[in-house]
């Protein structure tokens, strides 16, 4: 395996956020890195920022036409020269010692697939909200008693243990794996990697310590809704051994009521219905202010559902932002 890692960060129209990703790449204290940008915007902005940095570790590519969020990446895990990578998203940021801390796994655990660590949350000014982030790695079972190689990388997978970015991973397996760009999948693409690599990976590690930042964007703040269709139905389809079974299907009855939100949204009434009488949806929720104003919005004609659940997003938004 050769010393090379790859940071590989697909970018869209945020030249400030992709200069502060390069930049904290740029700070590692492991030395043997590559930077690999690709860039899918319709301007030059990003282009110009990254020739400015005049810095000789940066290879960039503009993507014409563009190749979209999926072509993006697997166009990044092509480039990449490294038997291991970084993928980082362009407004995340990794801290200094990441590289060199989840590249120190591989020399005692050589059978590696991916490694990982703990996330902070940062807010668009880049400041920790540390309630938030401690939250975010409880919840996602990046703690202390899981630390080292997991015993199943399905389940790993399952409970988003592993994370959307930020992660190390031989190059190889990402090139086998790659990007999916269909219909089930859409934006749900990060998640739905994670699934299929912990289907066919070797082991993950989980590093009991902070290596990256995830920065809360608007977009971040609704895209768990915008995509929550896609991921009930990818937990739903996949092919789990017994044991993992009740994982499923926690994981199902924690996505129903965005899911339910998003097919009310596109007039999927159907699907709504569906998941609003399984067992994943349960009287309790049903009879819960939010379940009762969906079976207004089940009996009501589509338009009228788009907007009131756009509304409840709008305010969803505003309260955020607070």
């Amino acid at each position: 395996m050769n010393a090379l890692v790859s940071i590989c960060i697909p970018t869209y129209q945020r030249p400030e956020l992709l200069r502060q990703a390069i930049v904290s790449c740029l700070v590692q204290t492991y030395s043997d890195i590559e930077i690999i940008v690709c860039d899918d915007s319709k301007d030059d902005a990003s282009e110009q920022m990254v020739n400015s940095l005049n810095e000789e570790k940066i290879r960039y590519y503009r993507n014409q036409p563009s190749l979209g969020q999926a072509g993006n990446v697997n166009r990044l895990f092509d480039l990449a020269q490294g038997d291991r990578l970084v993928l980082l998203h362009d407004d995340d940021l990794l801290l200094p010692d990441a590289v060199q801390a989840m590249s120190d796994c591989w020399a005692t655990q050589p059978q590696l697939g991916a490694c990982f660590g703990k996330q902070y949350i940062i807010n668009m000014a880049g400041e920790i909200l540390q309630t938030q982030s401690q939250d975010l790695n409880r919840d996602y079972y990046r703690t202390e008693q899981y630390t080292g190689l997991q015993v199943s990388t399905r389940w790993s997978a399952l409970v988003a243990q592993f994370p959307n970015d930020g992660y190390m991973l031989l190059t190889h397996v990402a090139r086998m794996i790659r990007y999916r760009n269909t219909p089930d999948v859409g934006d749900a693409c990060d998640f739905d990697f994670g699934l299929r690599l912990a289907s066919t990976s070797p082991p993950f590690f989980f590093l009991n310590q902070y290596t990256a930042k995830y920065r809360l964007t608007e977009k971040s703040i609704s895209s768990g809704d915008n995509h929550s269709d896609l991921v009930y139905r990818l937990i739903e389809a996949l092919e789990l051994p017994e044991e993992l079974e009740s994982i499923r299907s926690e994981r199902l009855k924690q996505a129903a009521p965005s899911a339910i939100n998003r097919w009310l949204t596109i007039g999927d009434k159907a699907s709504a219905y569906r998941v609003y009488r399984s067992a994943h949806y349960p009287w309790s929720k049903r009879l819960a202010p939010k379940g009762l104003i969906q079976a207004v919005l089940l009996a009501c004609p589509t338009p009228l559902n788009s907007a009131f659940v756009g509304w409840l997003r709008h305010k969803k938004l505003s309260a955020s932002r607070v």
